[in-house]
């Protein structure tokens, strides 16, 4: 038996009250002079016999009444073996769901929050009898079943236990609460009671309840019980976004954007903002972000002269307790000059009043970009791998051309399209990928066109025209009616609206329709000084385009490049530096695990793509949910602390107190003391007149009325 408040237990020192008072009063008899002693002695030798054993008793009597009031104050519970003895120690299932997601690495004081979460599971483990069953699972972005069948092993759940590592994924604690409803509902045992050992963060709780907490948990009768590993409010700051004013940037240019850095404290947050190229420092900036604020940090710093088409970054905080998320990784593109083949439907007549001449002048113009000029006939056979941008001006495309275009665009190129004399509805009309329809024809009167409307942030635009930059005027004599595609844009329209820049995408790849001809039959557009920055711009968004780098966080699934080679073997290289073969399936990588840099490399040794993937900027909120939101979503104890669960264990051992059996007992005991001392009372009083009677007359029950001696003698 143990005793949960045992200082109580000092009280039993007053049981020596009533046995002074016993051992004062046993002298204090009453005098009663009397002519003869013969028969008195006879009677007094009886009683005085009689009187100790009673008076033993009673005394015997007050001194439990008074030790099971004591012993009852003190909260008396059975140990779990002697309840066995009595059938009490009733079996139980018990699940233990671990939080292992990134907030539970914060680190509070010399140990994290998971390390904190892993000693109080071990502690459950210590309180569970033989006979319990337990179930083991860790959450973060998913449910990992551990022990998926309660075992009464509990060496192997400790070891389970001791064996959980951190992850970076971010925390849903519906997957894991779902599978031990499954596992509750299996079980047989009578008491069940799930452990959640989290640090409760609100992010992990914003799930629909109703597709947790329904009929079938509420059938299993489930105790939950959440398990904080600490009360401290966490402090720290994240890195959260980073932005380049251009996803191109040339060597020995100057690289600008921006760093998002987050403060989820409740103080001011002080630190050292670094970015770094490599591994060498290009840039810090000193940040102060206010409590629970947000601020933009510019960034810039000249790119050192480096060879290859990317470069590795990292944006990075000097550190706090969290260190995962102070740190941001990025792919920075290089420009490289890109590659464009024109195709020129009309070869006849002088080089001069072909479309190709023009879009080459243009296009070679600055010494960057060579352009390779082909016939349609040249197309059907032409490899297009490697190339960024197909130009077709005024080209009649055959099916076995469109096939290979649409080829290019899965893989992330560019098709851009210039109309002429040689283009009709009915040839354009075939090719499935245009960003629009032509319906036919419109002559407009002599004159230039001015813009409408422009969207200038577009990238086919940025750097190149604004509202300071206008585009200019195009003297055009001819347009077509355009249909624009639902999922299309249209980018530039001029004079009545009519449409005359339109961008469409299929899949990765980008189309393009410029609604005038490259060559002087629809107007002078090739000799306005809108046409060279034109061609330019678009070679250049092409090559742009080509190197995007997708935002990728922990838990997704990284898919592969378009135009990642087929025909060789292929190795992803992980942030830890471990390499593994990619498959066949839909993905290079199905779940991305850690934060950082992802490479893949083909069997010829080159490197066919590259990713970036960061911490979700949602685990950095370490703020927990208020247990009054969390009552509203399920019943629910919640205990924080190492001590304090122990504690709370030792008063929820599934047991029925002893400290009610004990004050009944002390009651039942009061009633039998006062039935005996009102039967000796009635037994020792002088009230009688046929007899006399002799004793103690220091107790009075039941009314009995002491008679002086003068009336009992007569």
């Amino acid at each position: 038996m143990q005793f949960l408040s045992p200082w109580m237990l000092s009280g039993l020192a007053a049981l020596a009250v009533p046995i002074i008072i016993h051992l004062l009063q046993r002298k204090r008899v009453v005098s009663i002079p009397f002519s003869t002693l013969r028969l008195l002695k006879l009677v007094q030798a009886k009683t005085s016999r009689r009187s100790h054993v009673e008076n033993l008793l009673l005394l015997i009597l007050r001194c439990l009444i008074f030790a099971l009031i004591l012993l009852a104050a003190a909260r008396p519970v059975i140990a779990p073996k002697t309840a066995g003895w009595w059938g009490g120690n009733v079996p139980r299932t018990v699940v233990l769901i671990l939080d292992n997601s990134l907030s539970m690495n914060y680190r509070a004081g010399n140990q994290t929050r998971l390390e904190a979460a892993k000693k109080q599971a071990l502690a459950i483990l210590d309180d569970l009898q033989p006979v319990d069953d337990v179930a083991i699972l860790t959450a973060n972005d998913r449910a990992q079943l551990l022990i998926a069948e309660p075992t009464v092993d509990h060496t192997v759940a400790r070891q389970v236990v001791l064996g959980i590592q951190p992850t970076q994924s971010r925390t849903d604690l519906s997957l894991a609460l779902r599978e031990a409803r499954k596992i509750m509902a299996r079980t047989q045992k009578g008491i069940r009671r799930v452990y959640l050992l989290t640090d409760n963060q609100e992010g992990a709780w914003q799930f629909d309840p109703r597709t947790v907490f329904d009929d079938s948990w509420r059938a299993t009768g489930a105790l939950l019980t959440i398990v904080r590993p600490d009360g401290m409010p966490a402090l720290n700051a994240a890195v959260t976004r980073l932005t380049f004013r251009s996803a191109l940037v040339a060597a020995g240019s100057v690289v600008r954007g921006a760093a998002t850095v987050e403060n989820f404290s409740a103080v001011e947050l002080q630190d050292l903002l670094e970015i770094k190229l490599g591994e060498q420092a290009v840039a810090q900036r000193a940040v102060n972000v206010a409590p629970g604020s947000t601020v933009e940090v510019p960034v810039e710093f000249p790119l050192p002269a480096v060879t290859g088409e990317t470069l590795r970054g990292t944006a990075s905080l000097q550190g706090d307790n969290l260190p995962e998320d102070d740190r941001h990784y990025f792919w920075l593109a290089i420009y490289q000059p890109p590659r464009v083949v024109v195709v020129e439907g009309q070869q006849a007549g002088p080089e001069a009043l072909h479309a190709g001449f023009y879009l080459k002048k243009a296009l070679a113009a600055g010494g960057d970009i060579q352009p390779k000029v082909v016939s349609t006939a040249e197309l059907d056979e032409l490899p297009l791998e490697g190339y960024s941008a197909v130009i077709l001006a005024d080209a009649i495309v055959s099916d076995r051309a469109a096939v290979r275009l649409e080829r290019l665009l899965h893989s992330g190129g560019t098709v851009a399209f210039f109309f002429g004399d040689n283009s009709s509805v009915d040839n354009l009309a075939r090719l499935a990928f245009l960003p629009a329809k032509p319906t036919g024809q419109r002559n407009l009167p002599t004159g230039r066109l001015t813009v409408r409307a422009l969207e200038p942030r577009h990238p086919l635009f940025l750097n190149a025209w604004d509202a300071s930059t206008p585009f200019p005027a195009v003297p055009q004599q001819r347009l077509f009616n355009l249909e624009v595609a639902k999922d299309a844009k249209v980018l530039l329209t001029l004079g009545d609206n009519l449409p005359f820049i339109i961008a469409g995408k299929l899949g990765p790849g980008k189309t393009l329709i410029v609604n005038a001809s490259a060559d002087r039959s629809w107007g002078d557009l090739p000799l306005s000084p809108a046409f060279l920055p034109l061609a330019k711009q678009i070679a250049r968004w092409s090559a742009e385009l080509d190197r995007q780098f997708a935002n990728y966080v922990v838990g997704d699934p990284l898919p592969p490049a378009p135009n990642l080679p087929r025909d060789e073997p292929l190795t992803v290289t992980l942030p830890n530096a471990t390499k593994q073969p990619v498959g066949a399936g839909e993905f290079i990588v199905d779940r991305a695990e850690q934060a950082g840099f992802y490479a893949v490399t083909a069997g010829s040794g080159a490197v066919v793509q590259q990713l970036a993937v960061n911490i979700d900027p949602r685990e950095s909120k370490l703020k927990p949910m208020d247990d009054a939101a969390v009552a509203k979503i399920v019943p629910n104890e919640t205990v924080t602390g190492l001590d304090d669960l122990r504690l709370w264990l030792e008063r929820k051992r599934e047991l029925a107190p002893l400290w009610p059996a004990f004050l009944l007992l002390a009651l039942l005991l009061f009633g039998i003391e006062a039935v005996i001392a009102n039967v000796m009372a009635r037994n020792r009083s002088q009230a009688a007149e046929t007899h006399i009677a002799t004793g103690r007359l220091n107790k009075r029950r039941l009314s009995q009325p002491f008679r002086p001696a003068e009336e009992v003698v007569k």
